[in-house]
């Protein structure tokens, strides 16, 4: 009896997701919108002049929230940074999108001295193609280009970058309308520059970043 039930068990979860798959319309189908979040999980910066570079699209953090201290009394300072993400397949596993990004930081001195705050946004247009793997895995390659804008509080500097790059994951999809995905990440600035009161104050050495990120999104509509 007991090996009749585990039979019957293992019989129904072998046969349940095949069948839902079966009546499921696979990713990336013309129509279909993806909504999703992507998320750095870590990254090397290749040649960079200035930490000042991070600052731009080339490293900013979607759904990121970080408190930091410097050593030997140096100071802290918080970051909060959202950035979703929407594409829509215009064709069979050929997507257009875009990330709205937006990002608050505060940074206070040792000794106690005014602390500053920067507020950023910016946009990250994207074309990506959808390769199916199986019914259950897929690789979604995704050419973008972000460009933020970052201005200080009390008429203090801005900061613009613009970064070409290129998000390679491989989605899992566990159910209908869900997927997550984890791939690498690469991106280099074309543009990173200071300006004060509207006059160019100095242009940065540009960044180049490699790394790791995650996804998680959905999708809806289609065919």
């Amino acid at each position: 009896m007991r090996r009749t039930i585990c039979a019957a068990v293992f019989l129904a979860a072998s046969v349940v997701p095949a069948l839902a798959w079966a009546d499921a319309p696979n990713f990336g189908k013309s129509g279909q919108l993806a909504l999703s979040w992507d998320q750095p999980l870590a990254g090397t910066v290749i040649s960079a002049g200035s930490t000042a570079g991070l600052a731009g699209p080339v490293s900013f953090s979607p759904i990121d929230f970080e408190y930091a201290t410097a050593s030997n009394n140096g100071g802290s300072g918080t970051h909060f940074g959202l950035a979703p993400a929407a594409d829509y397949f215009v064709i069979d596993n050929l997507s257009v999108g875009g990330q709205i990004l937006f990002g608050m930081g505060s940074y206070s001195p040792s000794g106690g001295g005014n602390s500053s705050s920067v507020t950023t946004f910016g946009i990250a247009p994207q074309v990506g193609y959808n390769l199916g793997l199986t019914d259950s895995i897929s690789f979604w390659p995704k050419l973008y280009f972000g460009y933020t804008s970052s201005s200080t509080n009390n008429n203090g500097p801005t900061f613009s970058s613009g970064a070409l790059g290129i998000y390679a994951p491989f989605l899992y999809h566990p159910v209908q309308h869900l997927f997550l995905g984890l791939g690498p990440n690469f991106s280099t600035q074309l543009v990173a520059s200071e300006s004060q009161n509207g006059n160019s104050a100095q242009n940065y050495p540009k960044v180049t970043v490699f790394g790791v990120m995650a996804t998680i999104g959905g999708y809806f509509l289609g065919n």
